[in-house]
């Protein structure tokens, strides 16, 4: 895709984006406000609704009241038409009186010794009533008989009569009645005429609560359910009244007082207790039966019994106009990008043009054309990035020619390999080197130029080379013609980002160092040998004087004892073990690494240059830790080199002392040190970095060889050496020596 497109692509995502955000900013900004106005809306819909309720509540109590006179005005007409005496009353007189005078029923209350029972009755379930747990209405009807005005906080109070509030009827849970109690001493009894709230029923269809929620309803099409909830009792357990054995539940203790609640949601309790609580609207949306609805929970405080009233109004209605403003925005959005895309493109194809030469510039140096310049003249950013182009194409072309002139005229075999080990390139050096052109082994493995018993070798430094390790190891490589000859070989790896791409290999033939170096351990080795001659001829001449005295004793005593042997033969073995240690030494050395104990290998050196230590008085001691593992190493060589160490330990000790040695496994980097401390005059600090240099000694007939055979013994076996010294303290040299060696 071209960058033309691809910036048109860019400023239509970047407007679109800045669209989207726009457009959902706008439309949940916009459904907030519809949701406020709504609420708002459902507050003063409420407010007219509190207001009917409590207007419709002022004329049904006012028709309550008119309904109390009339039971009164009926227990006064019962009275004049029954007996004063209860007992002589009967309950066919008073179905017949309740007929005739148009209550429901009239039941006589008599007070017991412990009661107010109703002893008569037209209606059969109020005969033998108790009033024990009637709360109000016994207190009512108590005052009554003490000939007091009734004073209690409910119901209707009248001269000799109390009218109690609209409530179920103990005796039929099913019923609402509404009763009157008369009482004027002139009986033995009190009437209580009472009737069904058939008449407030009638008024409240016309008027009360249920009227006024239908005309509501009715006015507001986007209003789905109105709900008076009780906010004591919604959501709670029912509150149930038991007296005379039956139970029922009171009208002011029902959770709803009014209106249908068929929108039922888990969370209604929790929010009416909230909106009770704090006396604020609680306004939420949630789903029910599948149909989005907006809730509305609106504490309504009166004189008789708070609620909270529950406005649902459809959410279809919202979503209706949010869906209108939605379509205009995107069809007004759409319009917009399309011209951003337009006028993008030209805009881009305009800024794109210097870049496209730019590309085209850079497509040539890629392909290795470094003379390319870009010919582009503008002040502005593009300009000064051809300039740096053009910079950089003469700086590539430099250092391009400068790696070639490297490449074809290093000293040094160059040799480039994949990571599979195949070889890549080698330059003239290498070509020289081998007999092969470049051509000819291009794409073979770099192990098939080595003698076969060393590919496995070769092919183990390729792999650590591929985990991004550097390598240096020596091989026996065959030529073209078949000539074998010794190559020294270091391995780079080629790290890309972090990882391995490649890897260059740097070879020189080292068959001649090589030799020169044999010459020289072998000068240092005869040194060595004449250096310890006198002590093992001293060491040697001990035992055959102990020997030459026992055989002369068995000549003389014509006898000899069994310990005679046995001393004997402990010092013809002592000979032997010091013969065999100088005959290994003076071994050509052929370099053959095998696993050995370093350990073993040191006790064996020490028994060979004790003699020397103890004819200058210093005692040489050994301390291993346990377990200390085998090592790869070539024995001989390991040999020479702790030899060369203690024999200048013991030549720096002119007053005798005492030579530690200590062998530690270092866990952390898998390798031994061991650790040759010595109390002698010490090197001064200025001279230790040379060390190991050809013909550089602190003694006064050394040649520096030693240490030098030393050193590169130890690099062979991958190991190092560090050297350490205080003067007239001594000097503590540390070997360093891998446990697992390729």
């Amino acid at each position: 895709m071209s960058i033309k497109r691809k910036l048109a692509i860019f400023f239509t995502i970047v407007v679109s984006s800045i669209l989207i955000l726009n457009n959902a900013l706008f439309y949940y900004n916009t459904r907030g406000v519809l949701i406020n106005e709504q609420r708002e809306q459902m507050e003063g819909i409420a407010r007219e609704i509190g207001i009917a309720m409590e207007q419709s509540e002022q004329g049904s109590q006012y028709v309550e009241e008119l309904l109390g006179e009339r039971l009164r005005s009926a227990a006064i007409a019962a009275q004049a038409s029954l007996d004063p005496d209860i007992d002589k009353v009967t309950n066919e007189q008073l179905v017949e009186l309740s007929r005739q005078l148009g209550i429901s029923h009239i039941t006589l209350f008599k007070k017991t010794a412990d009661d107010i029972v109703g002893l008569k009755s037209s209606d059969p379930k109020e005969i033998n009533l108790s009033t024990k747990e009637w709360g109000v209405f016994r207190e009512a009807m108590e005052q009554l008989l003490r000939g007091e005005d009734v004073h209690v906080s409910e119901g209707q109070a009248l001269p000799h009569y109390w009218a109690g509030p609209i409530d179920v009827a103990s005796a039929d849970p099913t019923q609402v009645d509404k009763w009157g109690y008369y009482y004027d001493g002139t009986t033995n009894y009190i009437i209580d005429p009472y009737v069904n709230d058939t008449y407030i029923r009638q008024y409240e269809k016309l008027t009360g609560a249920q009227a006024i929620v239908d005309r509501t309803l009715t006015n507001n099409t986007e209003m789905l359910e109105i709900t008076g909830f009780n906010p004591k009792s919604f959501g709670k357990a029912p509150i149930v009244t038991n007296i005379n054995n039956a139970q029922y539940i009171q009208l002011q203790n029902r959770p709803i007082f009014f209106g249908n609640y068929t929108y039922q949601d888990p969370q209604d309790a929790a929010k009416i207790a909230e909106a009770s609580s704090k006396g604020q609207i609680v306004t939420w949306k949630t789903t029910v039966n599948g149909k989005a609805v907006i809730k509305n929970y609106i504490p309504v405080q009166t004189s008789k019994n708070p609620y909270v009233l529950g406005l649902v109004t459809d959410y279809a209605a919202i979503q209706t106009v949010l869906n209108q403003q939605l379509l205009r925005n995107t069809v007004i959005s759409l319009i917009m990008l399309a011209a951003v895309f337009v006028l993008g493109y030209v805009i881009a194809r305009i800024v794109v043009r210097p870049v496209q030469q730019i590309l085209r510039k850079v497509n040539d140096m890629a392909r290795g054309n470094f003379e390319a310049r870009i010919d582009l003249r503008t002040k502005d950013e593009l300009g000064e990035l051809a300039d740096r182009v053009n910079s950089m194409s003469r700086n590539l072309q430099a250092y391009t020619e400068e790696l070639r002139s490297l490449y074809e005229h290093n000293p040094s075999a160059l040799i480039s390999l994949n990571l599979a080990g195949e070889i890549l390139s080698i330059n003239p050096e290498a070509e020289r080197i081998f007999g092969y052109s470049s051509v000819e082994v291009k794409g073979r493995p770099f192990a098939e130029l080595v003698i076969p018993d060393e590919r496995k070798k070769v092919n183990f430094h390729v792999a650590a080379s591929v985990d991004g390790h550097y390598q240096s190891f020596e091989m026996n490589v065959l030529r073209k013609d078949g000539e074998q000859f010794e190559l020294g070989v270091r391995h780079f790896p080629i790290m890309v980002g972090g990882e391995t791409v490649g890897i260059y290999s740097i070879g020189k033939d080292i068959t001649e160092s090589r030799r020169t170096e044999e010459l020289l351990r072998k000068s240092d080795k005869l040194s060595v040998v004449g250096q310890l001659a006198a002590g093992v001829a001293h060491e040697i001449r001990n035992p055959l004087t102990a020997i030459k005295g026992f055989v002369q004793l068995i000549r003389d005593t014509k006898g000899a004892k069994d310990e005679y042997f046995t001393i004997m033969l402990s010092e013809l073995d002592r000979i032997e073990l010091i013969i065999n240690e100088f005959l290994v030494l003076a071994k050509p050395q052929a370099v053959h690494f095998q696993e050995k104990n370093i350990v073993t290998l040191l006790q064996s050196i020490i028994a060979l240059v004790e003699t020397q230590a103890i004819l200058n008085n210093i005692q040489i001691e050994l301390t291993a830790a346990q377990d200390i593992p085998l090592i790869q190493c070539e024995e001989n060589q390991l040999k020479q080199v702790f030899i060369n160490i203690l024999k200048n330990s013991i030549e720096a000790m002119p007053n005798g002392g005492v030579i530690r040695l200590g062998v530690e496994y270092l866990a952390s980097s898998e390798r031994l040190r061991v650790r040759v401390v010595d109390e002698g005059q010490g090197i001064p600090e200025e001279r230790i970095p040379k060390l190991g240099e050809p013909f550089y000694t602190t003694k006064e007939k050394g040649t520096g060889l030693g240490l030098m055979i030393s050193y590169k013994i130890i690099s062979e076996h991958h190991g190092k050496m560090v050297v350490r010294s205080t003067l007239n303290v001594g000097t503590t040299v540390d070997v360093y020596l891998p446990t697992q060696t390729p």
